[in-house]
């Protein structure tokens, strides 16, 4: 006679089912985005990240605002880190630790929603090797030198169209088509675990390309290319992490190169007539 063993099966699948502990029903944590207690505040930041320990465990990074689901119930300790995108590019966040952490006690109660309003400012042991000059608003501005062969184009410092007070623009045209304009030296750290990042705003209706010259008092100056801009037609700020390209180098002292390109076609011929880049803002920081 055959036997139809799966009819003794079903009561064991029941009794396993109800072994299974019922799901937690969790609190949420709404996270509004930073607060920026520096000049120009959140709007001349881009944190557009936070990174989220609760109760000392970390639950993820996550674009702000963001409603987040937490396992916990009763008081809760919360950290949060501001985050950026790293060298611009949206699928590299990073924490910027160059600003405090926020830290803050909360009651979270299933299935609440408990809103918290994160406030973030520069970390007091950083250093800022150019102060605020890069800002070009003060009585000391940062300085830069023509390094091009052309000796009718130069930069300007103009309140046309800047970004805050007044603002850094290279122009050029099919008279003149490069501008090269290098940075005041500066001394940097080469050592790996000392990370050194670039800030500044830019709008260009062009390309540009970034490049770090390095060097010390018996050698010549090391050229990296360290960044291609895309044209943006609105300002934007952007964090360049420079740390990788410092330790590869290891020289004393380094300018930033910035090279203004009129663009050409596959046919070699000019795509536009004229172009410019503004800057503002710009800041080296590190620890």
């Amino acid at each position: 006679m055959k036997k139809h063993i799966f009819y003794l099966s079903l009561p064991i699948l029941m009794a396993a089912a109800g072994c299974d502990k019922p799901e937690a029903t969790p609190a949420y944590l709404r996270i509004e985005p930073f607060v920026v207690n520096e000049k120009g505040g959140a709007s001349w930041q881009k944190f557009t990240d936070g990174w989220l320990y609760v109760n000392n465990e970390f639950l993820g990074a996550y674009t702000l605002p963001a409603t987040v689901p937490v396992l916990a119930d009763g008081e809760s300790d919360i950290i949060l880190f501001p985050g950026v995108k790293e060298n611009g590019i949206e699928f590299t966040p990073n924490l910027y630790l160059f600003m405090d952490r926020y830290e803050t006690t909360v009651n979270l109660t299933p299935p609440a929603v408990t809103t918290i309003k994160p406030e973030t400012e520069y970390a007091s042991n950083i250093k800022i090797p150019w102060g605020e000059r890069g800002d070009f608003d003060g009585s000391s501005e940062l300085q830069f030198e023509n390094r091009d062969s052309d000796a009718a184009t130069a930069y300007e410092l103009t309140t046309e169209e800047a970004f805050f007070g007044k603002s850094m623009r290279m122009r050029v045209d099919t008279a003149h088509p490069v501008i090269e304009i290098a940075s005041e030296k500066v001394s940097l750290p080469s050592n790996s675990g000392q990370e050194v990042w670039l800030e500044l705003h830019h709008k260009n209706d062009m390309p540009f390309t970034l490049v770090l010259l390095s060097s010390n008092p018996v050698a010549t100056e090391i050229a990296q290319n360290i960044y291609f801009f895309n044209n943006s037609d609105d300002w934007n700020k952007i964090y360049i992490n420079l740390t990788e390209f410092l330790t590869t180098v290891l020289q004393e002292d380094h300018r930033l190169f910035f090279r203004v390109s009129l663009p050409k076609d596959e046919q070699n011929k000019y795509s536009q007539l004229s172009g410019k880049v503004m800057l503002d803002n710009i800041r080296l920081v590190h620890f």
